[in-house]
């Protein structure tokens, strides 16, 4: 397992995984510009150069980041690799106040749970029908 920063050759494998993950796909047309933008980190996980996921996080300010977007292949997902990849992911980020939003019906929910992410607010049918979770954490 290799997590590096995203590079522009990789823009085709993070657009293909973050179609197959996410229904809504914000993400896919702004790839190119969250890659060479300084208020994003953009970071993927491989195994022997097969990009398996990826994880885009956003500088807000000084001390706080918000994870932007998580994905990992289906075949690879409750496996650790997720865990492994956030911890990794947020190393550097001692002090830093970590938000996300997640949906109610996301798998990744229950990695941010375990990981120590407390659930701050809940928006109510933001994804359709599904509820939208805001989550923090504050990294030691």
């Amino acid at each position: 397992m290799k997590i590096r920063k995203a590079q522009i050759k990789d823009l085709d494998i993070l657009e293909k995984i973050s179609k197959e993950q996410f229904e809504f796909d914000s993400l896919r047309p702004k790839f190119k510009y969250i890659i060479d933008n300084n208020n994003y980190l953009v970071k993927i996980i491989e195994s022997k150069n097969n990009i398996f996921g990826f994880l885009v996080i956003k500088y807000l300010d000084k001390d706080l980041i918000d994870i932007y977007s998580i994905a990992i292949k289906n075949n690879y997902q409750n496996k650790g690799y997720g865990y492994k990849f956030l911890k990794n992911a947020l190393k550097n980020f001692s002090g830093y106040k970590i938000t996300l939003e997640v949906s109610e019906n996301n798998i990744a929910k229950k990695l941010y749970l375990k990981f120590g992410f407390k659930i701050d607010s809940i928006r109510k049918n933001y994804y359709g029908e599904a509820d939208a979770i805001l989550m923090s954490y504050i990294k030691d």
